[in-house]
């Protein structure tokens, strides 16, 4: 998915121009990485990869203010988590509490997610809040 990402504006001969740039994220079963392209989409930089020989089922970039990225990732010795960065994928950090089904009462089968396979902001007005979809169905909300 391409994404225009904001740069400050730039002046040219007494006028305010926005330069545009793109993003394109892919997310791999062996990783992810990101491709930084000019606005006309004839140069592109390669970024990654990002999570070498994970399973990255989404990354999705933050609409509200450009910059922070969101994987979805099922790791061989995390399981299933969301790794968040606020640089543009140049440092990640794992949620604190990934999505994840309440524990079962004794004597009961519980259920635990397997992968999340989809990430959204919320609305503008709610800045700090994300969405996760994963399967087994689940649909989790995160404030942090």
């Amino acid at each position: 998915m391409a994404r225009k990402i904001r740069q400050p504006a730039a002046r040219t001969q007494g006028k305010t121009t926005r330069a545009r740039r793109v993003l394109l994220m892919v997310a791999t079963r062996k990783g992810a990485w990101l491709y930084h392209g000019d606005a006309a989409r004839k140069t592109w930089r390669a970024d990654g990869p990002h999570f070498l020989g994970h399973v990255i089922s989404q990354v999705v970039l933050d609409p509200r203010d450009g910059r922070t990225l969101l994987a979805a990732a099922k790791t061989g010795h995390l399981g299933p988590t969301v790794f968040r960065s606020t640089d543009l994928g140049r440092n990640w950090k794992e949620a604190a509490r990934p999505p994840a089904f309440a524990k079962a009462a004794e004597g009961e089968k519980g259920r635990s997610v397997d992968h999340t396979f989809w990430l959204t902001p919320a609305h503008a007005n709610e800045p700090n809040v994300w969405y996760a979809g994963t399967s087994p169905q689940g649909l989790f909300r995160s404030e942090d």
